[in-house]
């Protein structure tokens, strides 16, 4: 079993190192009070998250932004408490093909639109976001800080200052409010 999961991930980084190879995008420096589109990837684990998540897209909104989300979730099904908005999507299982390379089409217009701030919420490696967050053609993207991230996002929060998503999200809101051109 370990050899088939060693051989999806060799596939995934290999696939995934190839689309990179011809991937480009447009970096920009960005103010909060211009930002009109935002890009947010999460991990979709439980009501609670869901909730937070809701939370922070409603603050992020403001009346004036476009918000699309991306969230990944473990299970083949919809959980019921998970309410379908119409700039919301879920990744399954289903959405995703033998080397985690989600599938859907509405990844690929995602990761084509160039919003002014994409923020990726995932707190661990899951690997349909990494690719979807690493392909984006965001603007400017904020995430969590790891060594493959370090190359593509352009402002990152160590791991080891936040335990939580509701931390995670208390950083991202901070650090954001203070970035400006």
């Amino acid at each position: 079993m370990k050899i088939f999961k060693h051989l999806r991930d060799f596939a995934f980084e290999k696939n995934l190192k190839k689309d990179l190879s011809t991937f480009k995008r447009d970096h920009r420096q960005f103010n909060m009070n211009e930002v009109s589109t935002i890009g947010i990837l999460y991990h979709f684990a439980d009501e609670e998250t869901d909730k937070l998540i809701n939370e922070f897209v409603d603050g992020l909104k403001d009346g004036k932004r476009d918000v699309k989300v991306i969230g990944q979730s473990d299970d083949r099904s919809i959980p019921r408490y998970y309410v379908q908005k119409l700039s919301w999507f879920i990744l399954n299982p289903r959405s995703v093909n033998w080397f985690y390379k989600p599938t859907a089409p509405f990844v690929q217009s995602f990761c084509e639109e160039e919003f002014d701030l994409l923020i990726d919420l995932s707190m661990d490696d899951y690997k349909p976001l990494i690719y979807t967050g690493l392909l984006s053609k965001a603007h400017f993207k904020v995430g969590r800080y790891t060594e493959r991230n370090a190359k593509f996002y352009d402002l990152m929060i160590h791991s080891e200052q936040v335990q939580t998503l509701h931390d995670f999200i208390q950083h991202v809101r901070n650090y954001i409010s203070k970035v400006n051109r």
